[in-house]
């Protein structure tokens, strides 16, 4: 049983609804080409988050420089949608280097924005990656909650969910739960919707998990003929993971039915596929398999080549660890940094906007009071020429005040002591500068009332003398 869950281990860190493709694995080199070519910034974002999770399984660094750069461009371009990708991708990449907290923290705040924007597909995603930190926990109880939330949401409009994803990792869950009807029941689903959106990955996923359900309830021959299916779609996708997993599934159960040439022959060929691509936890359990079988039969040049294999596999696994370590604080300061830049832009974007504002007011203002002022045939009193003055001064210095700020927090050091006293001066020299103008202006619309009086007792007496 403990090979079983080892081998469903591996599945739980890569398994996701995030999945581009049915058939063929995602192109690296077309995506770059159409990044290359777009201009839209959504779109761009759309295609940085393929991106990254085009290289999450192999180069999870890789995928979170990406994932960031993506999240950078939505923050900035308000593109919530795609902030929450973003997001969704980032967490793949921590959940991948072993930061489990900072990947669940990641789906968490994807889910929260997929849910306010209403996108079922995008929530989905979301259940479903979270589903995979607990399954990667040994969480299987809490991760089949999560799965079935998934599955709540097919057939919603919109939702665009690929059949038997998340039957597939129920399955995986209780089959570690040792639950293997409930397995086998999921399983059988899972082929089944696979079989029908033609999607060959995850069809050969399914048939893995029911020829490891087999396996593990003694029903041998119908474990390796499931093993047999799952080979040949892995083979289609390119799906190594799979692949690895599945011959040394085969290669267990052969030894179980102590038929050592072919159980050698198959965990050979996980421990040489492991090996080439990187897989450092599958290149061990191969080794160490081939290491005991080897001691078994008397064999201590092979048997000491594939122990002296599991131990640099080992220590590459503890260093591997430390690397990780380094790139999960070394992401967090660029996801800081990235939320820094945002947020800088946000509030660029606000004082830009509010500027507008207070220069549209003072220009209005102005209009008001020459209006007022200058009319030729309206009298106005003193004291609304002083009202008006009194907000074109308050709309004057919050204008200085929203122009000046960036470069006064900078200049004080961000202290508030300081700010308020270059304020303060500021006020002082408006104070008196606006006195002089209201009292101009009063001046001008004293003699401007006098004339229209003036003007008017004319006409009046004009009137009433005789003809």
């Amino acid at each position: 049983m403990k090979s079983i869950i080892l081998l469903l281990a591996a599945f739980f860190c890569v398994t996701s609804l995030d999945a581009q493709t049915n058939n063929l694995p995602i192109r690296k080199d077309s995506l770059k080409s159409l990044l290359k070519n777009e201009l839209r910034d959504s779109a761009r974002v759309i295609l940085l988050g393929d991106l990254s999770f085009a290289y999450s399984s192999n180069y999870p660094d890789s995928a979170m420089q990406i994932a960031l750069e993506a999240l950078s461009l939505a923050k900035r371009i308000g593109f919530v949608k795609g902030e929450a990708i973003s997001l969704n991708r980032i967490g793949n990449s921590y959940n991948l280097l072993g930061n489990k907290s900072k990947a669940m923290g990641s789906f968490l705040s994807a889910l929260k924005l997929f849910e306010k924007i209403h996108d079922v597909e995008g929530t989905a995603r979301s259940l479903n990656n979270i589903g995979t930190v607990y399954s990667s926990l040994g969480e299987y109880q809490k991760a089949i909650e999560y799965y079935k939330k998934v599955l709540k949401l097919r057939g919603q409009p919109g939702s665009g969910l690929t059949g038997g994803v998340a039957h597939n990792n129920i399955a995986r869950s209780y089959l570690a739960l040792k639950k293997y009807a409930l397995a086998r029941t999921y399983s059988n689903q899972a082929y089944e919707l696979a079989a029908k959106n033609n999607d060959r990955l995850r069809t050969g996923n399914a048939l893995f998990i029911t020829g490891s359900i087999y396996s593990e309830t003694g029903q041998k021959n119908l474990a390796l003929e499931y093993y047999r299916l799952s080979i040949r779609y892995s083979e289609m996708t390119e799906n190594h993971v799979n692949l690895a997993n599945t011959f040394l599934g085969m290669a267990q159960v052969f030894e179980k039915n102590r038929q050592i040439d072919s159980a050698l022959y198959y965990a050979r060929k996980t421990f040489k596929i492991t090996r080439k691509a990187g897989f450092t936890k599958g290149t061990l359990e191969s080794s160490k398999f081939l290491s005991t079988i080897y001691e078994e039969m008397g064999n201590p040049d092979s048997a000491f080549f594939y122990l002296k294999a599991a131990t640099l596999a080992k220590d590459s696994l503890f260093n591997q660890q430390n690397i990780n370590q380094f790139y999960n604080l070394d992401f967090e300061e660029k996801l800081r940094q990235t939320e820094i830049a945002a947020a800088d832009i946000k509030d660029k974007e606000e004082r830009s906007h509010n500027l507008q504002f207070a220069a549209i007011a003072i220009g209005l203002l102005t209009f008001i009071i020459l209006f007022f002022a200058l009319s030729r045939s309206i009298i106005v009193k003193t004291k609304f020429i002083e009202f008006f003055g009194v907000l074109l001064l308050l709309a004057v210095f919050e204008f200085i005040n929203l122009f000046i700020h960036p470069y006064l927090d900078k200049a004080t050091n961000h202290s508030p002591v300081l700010m308020l006293l270059v304020l303060i001066v500021i006020g002082a020299l408006l104070v008196p500068l606006h006195h002089k103008l209201e009292k101009w202006i009063t001046k001008i619309m004293v003699e401007k009332n006098k004339k229209i009086r003036l003007e008017a007792a004319k006409k009046t007496i004009a009137t009433l003398e005789p003809g």
